[in-house]
């Protein structure tokens, strides 16, 4: 990695950093379990600690890496067969509280769903780690609707290794616009009330994101 790997645009600087450190780890030149020291990131980029620090915990977030007390931050592992577990739950649980959203869903709520289909749909792939978190925060609403509290706590410990698959889906130009379109669909499905067409949209917008997801996977390991 260096400083001009990093395109300067508007994007802020810590997640410019974030992109080089998120495409290095998926792209496998930053190995599972190596450690991304600050003052080592520091001087190979040429900037100060302060937004690296910030890029390094927006990366946390996304589940690409693990900040280990006396350690420092160090590369998670995401393997095909991981891919593959969290998306059969995610095939499961998802759709499940979207069904029980309806009828809890208010007008509010549509409201924030539409402001965040609004954000997707003027965001590209190069603003990774905004599109996983509208693609979160979009899908977080139904699922603290469903009424469930076990489906809650059970989704909500699983959204870190969600967001360090779903990145896949937002690298690619072509399967971001597809992602718009989807929720999209899902918000259509949300305003109409309908709990088995939500049931539905959610099932195979979670599926296409499946496989997708493991198509890139797998083509970043050749």
């Amino acid at each position: 990695m260096a400083a001009k790997d990093i395109n300067i645009d508007n994007t802020p600087l810590s997640e410019k950093i974030a992109t080089t450190i998120r495409n290095s780890i998926i792209k496998g030149q930053l190995k599972p379990g190596e450690r991304l020291v600050e003052p080592k990131l520091s001087e190979m980029l040429g900037i100060s600690r302060t937004p690296i620090r910030e890029a390094l915990r927006l990366l946390e977030m996304e589940g690409f890496i693990e900040i280990i007390p006396r350690r420092g931050a160090v590369v998670t592992t995401l393997t095909e067969k991981d891919i593959d577990d969290i998306f059969v739950i995610k095939m499961k649980l998802e759709p499940l509280a979207s069904k029980l959203a309806i009828g809890h869903i208010d007008s509010h709520d549509l409201d924030k769903m539409r402001e965040l289909v609004k954000k997707m749909d003027s965001g590209s792939a190069r603003a990774v780690s905004q599109m996983i978190h509208w693609n979160y925060d979009f899908h977080r609403i139904f699922i603290y609707k469903c009424g469930n509290e076990r489906l809650i706590k059970m989704l909500e410990g699983l959204q870190q290794q969600f967001k360090r698959a779903t990145v896949y889906s937002f690298t690619i130009e072509g399967r971001t616009k597809e992602v718009k379109e989807e929720h999209s669909d899902l918000l259509e499905a949300f305003e109409k009330g309908d709990a088995d067409m939500v049931e539905r949209v959610v099932e195979k917008h979670v599926y296409n994101g499946w496989q997708f997801i493991k198509k890139q996977y797998g083509s970043s390991q050749d």
